[in-house]
């Protein structure tokens, strides 16, 4: 008998130009303290910009437009 594999709980986002994100907890974990850390002012607001969307971007490999991002990027470069 195999163990039945359970898929970790996603929270799904929805934000106004970039559609509908689902990021597993410890993702929300990340983005959120890294959000907390700018509005705290331990981190300058766009680097914390920064972090949480490359990391959300990072972990989301499959999208279209995060594709087509990197292909823009690579064209410029």
């Amino acid at each position: 008998m195999t163990p039945a594999t359970v898929d970790p709980p996603v929270t799904t986002i929805t934000l106004p130009w970039l559609g509908t994100i689902r990021m597993s907890r410890p993702e929300l974990a990340f983005v959120g303290g890294v959000a907390a850390l700018g509005v705290l002012g331990f981190l300058e607001w766009p680097v914390a910009l920064v972090l949480g969307a490359g990391h959300v971007l990072a972990s989301d490999r499959s999208r279209p437009d995060v594709r087509e991002t990197g292909e823009a990027m690579e064209e410029v470069g």
